[in-house]
């Protein structure tokens, strides 16, 4: 199974997928900030509706999704936060987590991307990142789970 030995509880993502997912397609739910003044800078927190789109396809004619989960990061000591078009829905083409220690003077360590297909899209650099769970989830939509 792909993991991502950076990333502190990277593990539990292929526990549920078999594999370290793009996150395309996936929606970001929640997202905070917090500020850590005596810590190693402010965190953002994230939580993302992610799930397999399988090739079978359902009664309804739409592809089968399985494995619907929703995946909780901890990105600490962030810098250069630029945040954009949050709203009902953030849609993502993808997630990126790129290991940028070789090309960085400070103790920045990962350049992070949510890229929106719909939605909220952020970048930002940041010193540790870490999945702190992943449960399974789906979406409360029109008042149905």
């Amino acid at each position: 199974m792909e993991t991502r030995s950076d990333i502190a509880g990277s593990e539990l993502v292929p526990r549920v997928f078999g594999y370290w997912p793009s996150f395309h397609d996936a929606e970001v739910v929640r997202m905070s900030l917090e500020t850590r003044p005596y810590a190693d800078g402010p965190v953002l927190r994230a939580d993302i509706y992610a799930f397999e789109i399988t090739n079978d396809i359902g009664p309804d004619g739409t592809f089968v999704l399985r494995h619907h989960s929703l995946v909780s990061f901890l990105f600490s000591g962030i810098d250069n936060l630029r945040l954009e078009d949050f709203g009902n829905q953030n849609t993502l083409m993808g997630l990126r987590i790129i290991d940028v220690r070789s090309r960085q003077l400070e103790s920045l360590k990962f350049e992070v991307s949510f890229d929106g297909s719909f939605g909220v899209t952020v970048g930002f650099l940041c010193r540790d990142v870490s999945v702190e769970s992943v449960r399974p989830w789906r979406p409360e939509r029109d008042g149905a789970a």
